[in-house]
């Protein structure tokens, strides 16, 4: 099964997002910084982030770009109590699969995290040949 990270400061949100995504299967960890979830990356894999925009120290936005510098693959959507649409528009031009804002709809966000996991899934594969 795939394996999720969440990283969100907010102890009851990041549970939601646990409990609402574990329903599903997935493999998840939660780290309540992405200092932590960045040295947990050291030594781990994970196919898709979750992360909130605003985090204490380094920014989910600096997450996601930390892991595209470092070569990563997965993809990261973001949750956000502060977004607006030129917030929105900003991050889908930084690479972020997808922007929820707070409160969010689980079932949206579930729907969200599996076309993610496809699009990447699709990315890694090498495109098949055509038989001769």
């Amino acid at each position: 099964m795939p394996h999720i990270l969440i990283v969100e400061d907010e102890p009851t949100t990041s549970w939601a997002l646990a409990e609402g995504l574990s329903d599903d299967g997935f493999t998840i960890d939660t780290f309540r910084s992405a200092e932590e979830a960045l040295a947990w990356l050291e030594t781990h894999d994970s196919d898709l982030v979750i992360s909130d925009l605003r985090l204490p120290g380094m920014s989910g936005l600096e997450l996601a770009r930390k892991l595209r510098r470092g070569r990563r693959a997965q993809p990261v959507i973001l949750v956000t109590a502060y977004g607006s649409a030129e917030t929105t528009d900003e991050l889908r031009r930084a690479g972020i699969a997808d922007v929820f804002p707070k409160p969010f709809h689980i079932d949206a966000l579930r729907r969200s995290v599996r076309r993610a996991l496809l699009e990447s899934d699709g990315r890694r594969r090498p495109p098949m040949r055509k038989a001769a």
